[in-house]
């Protein structure tokens, strides 16, 4: 394989004498620094460049942040998860895995619905934080939270069971970090109103002028019946 020639750059006296571009730099950091003492004297908000020290001083999270799953239960302390697995079906990673059964005799006022899930894990390491197992959950039992500390020491401690996603639940409910449920659907909403295509507005008998006439082709192995004229 030949060798690529070696291009050599030729650098200008202003470029060889370190102490300009030294310069340089110095009036970019004076730039930003005089631009940020002047914005610190600014009202309102985001405008005083400050420091967290994390993680002493925490930020607010937004209420719609996807952080750390958890398992919902309702207002009777019932799993709200039938296990139908809709989650692991819209996950694109592929990461949720979902076992459906029956509840034990006894012990159906645990659970909101016929079915329960028998084991439900997440792999962390794995997941995208798109919340589409939120939104394709029909019981709004899968819910993504304001937990974003997910660093563990091994694999293994990353992947949520069920147990570890209700006690997510709990330790948001006790800080007050639960997201409010969805709206639910107007009955009396209006009708969507659907636009009529041109062809559904052409009335009956009436053939639509964008259709081009199809000349009529003579049949294959017909031969004509017209005299053939001779030419002069």
């Amino acid at each position: 394989m030949p060798r690529r020639p070696v291009v050599k750059k030729e650098y200008t006296l202003g470029e060889r004498v370190y102490l300009v571009e030294i310069a340089k730099g110095l009036r970019l950091t004076w730039k930003h620094f005089v631009f940020n003492v002047r914005a610190s004297f600014r009202k309102g908000p985001h405008t005083v460049p400050t420091c967290w020290q994390y993680p002493e001083d925490r930020r607010e999270i937004a209420p719609i942040f996807r952080g750390a799953h958890m398992l919902q239960l309702n207002d009777k302390g019932q799993e709200l998860c039938v296990g139908c697995g809709m989650c692991a079906r819209a996950c694109p990673a592929k990461c949720i895995t979902v076992k459906r059964g029956k509840p034990a005799e006894g012990e159906e006022d645990k659970y909101a619905g016929k079915t329960m899930c028998i084991s439900f894990e997440i792999d962390m390491l794995r997941c995208i934080f798109c919340g589409l197992c939120e939104k394709s959950c029909p019981k709004n039992a899968i819910v993504l939270g304001q937990d974003y500390e997910l660093a563990e020491y091994s694999p293994d401690s990353c992947i949520y069971d069920k147990d570890r996603l209700i006690a997510n639940f709990h330790r948001a409910k006790a800080e007050g970090k639960l997201k409010p449920p969805p709206a639910p659907i107007p009955i009396d909403a209006p009708p969507v109103k659907k636009k009529v295509s041109d062809k559904a507005k052409t009335p009956k008998g009436k053939a639509s002028t964008s259709k081009e006439v199809s000349k009529p082709r003579a049949k294959a192995g017909k031969k004509s019946t017209g005299k053939e004229g001779t030419k002069d």
